[in-house]
């Protein structure tokens, strides 16, 4: 027994200590549906994030820092040519289709 908890508390110290931390969360929310982009960066800028929508995952995002306002993100893998802008000044999230901009939501931002 003894030795069963103590690898329950070693590996539970390693998850702790490798859990990622979110730079910058976009929450979009309205009366049946939520979603979240969150976004990680590292010295040299962005390094990627994850979209939730009703707090299940469900896309990798392949990000970078366009300026200190703004962070462009496209999905991985294969799907249609989309880009996620997402500007902390303006507090919104832009989808971009062949060229053209549309707001997707107003979108509360915490930065850490």
């Amino acid at each position: 027994m003894k030795k069963l908890l103590l690898i329950t508390v070693s590996v539970g110290i390693i998850a702790t200590a490798t859990a990622a931390k979110a730079d910058q969360v976009f929450s979009c929310i309205d009366e049946n549906t939520s979603v979240h982009f969150v976004l990680y960066e590292d010295g040299s800028g962005t390094r990627g994030g994850n979209m939730y929508i009703n707090n299940i995952q469900v896309a990798v995002l392949d990000t970078y820092r366009v300026n200190d306002i703004s962070v462009r993100g496209t999905i991985v893998g294969n799907t249609a040519d989309t880009e996620f802008v997402f500007n902390s000044s303006r507090e919104k999230v832009y989808v971009e289709l062949s060229g053209t901009s549309e707001v997707v939501c107003s979108a509360s931002v915490r930065s850490d």
